[in-house]
């Protein structure tokens, strides 16, 4: 139970750790260029600032939804997926297409790893249905 409630915590504090990606999406999608893909030489344009925030506002949901429900192993499969699509993103952007620098990928690498690694440990290792 004590399990359950640390993460919890954790997948509340991610939520809220990316939901100003919405924001910056919507608002500014110019700071995404600036903080995320440095390397990127040109903008984004609005509408890639908008998509951004979107499918990073559909994955909030589903982590939410995991926060409030954490014996859903169904939720569990969906946040794994969410987050190994993140990680797999990110290592994308910095290896191969190389927009990002490490320093603007760490957090990604981290929020995103940490997280599908201890979804993954509940699904194999915790009592869930």
């Amino acid at each position: 139970m004590q399990n359950n409630t640390y993460f919890s915590y954790w997948l509340a504090f991610v939520a809220l750790f990316r939901g100003f990606s919405i924001i910056t999406g919507y608002v500014k999608p110019s700071i995404l260029t600036k903080n995320v893909y440095s390397k990127k030489k040109e903008p984004f344009d609005p509408l890639f600032g908008r998509m951004f925030a979107n499918w990073t506002g559909g994955s909030i949901s589903a982590c939410l939804i995991l926060a409030m429900f954490p014996q859903s192993l169904p939720m569990h499969y969906m946040n794994a997926s969410a987050f190994a699509i993140a990680l797999g993103h990110a290592l994308l952007e910095f290896g191969h297409f190389k927009t990002m620098t490490f320093v603007n990928a760490a957090p990604m690498f981290f929020f995103a790893g940490g997280t599908l690694s201890w979804t993954m440990y509940r699904i194999m290792n915790a009592d869930i249905h």
